[in-house]
């Protein structure tokens, strides 16, 4: 299969972030379905870019460029190895929920009560159950 050509399903992606043992991943598929209006923004379909991220500068990456105001990639997957760079070098040393949900409104998320939205759709479409 080309590397352009994987499919996106919520499912894969809830495997994938099993896959890469992402830290509290019912948070960040939350995060995706938050930022891409459930998988049907432009960002999304366009720059196959799950998680609003802008081009990183200072670390690992796999985005391709600026386009829309965001990173794009090649597929949606390059989107999930992205944030798991993210997350690897500025959140890894969180210990809890709270600390990361803190984190994520001070430092990812440009609009207020970003963290109040994120545990709202953990709640409301249980994904703690996912993991």
């Amino acid at each position: 299969m080309d590397k352009n050509e994987y499919p996106f399903s919520q499912d894969e992606l809830v495997i994938m972030l099993k896959d890469l043992n992402v830290k509290y991943p019912h948070i960040v598929l939350a995060q995706s379905i938050l930022e891409t209006g459930h998988y049907s923004s432009t960002v999304f379909k366009v720059n196959h870019n799950l998680f609003g991220m802008k081009e990183a500068r200072q670390r690992v990456k796999t985005a391709l460029g600026t386009q829309l105001g965001h990173a794009y990639y090649d597929n949606w997957k390059e989107s999930v190895y992205d944030y798991a760079f993210y997350q690897c070098r500025y959140m890894g040393r969180l210990d809890t929920e709270a600390e990361y949900y803190q984190a994520l409104d001070a430092s990812y998320a440009e609009a207020g009560e970003y963290s109040s939205k994120l545990k709202q759709i953990v709640e409301r479409e249980n994904l703690k159950d996912l993991f």
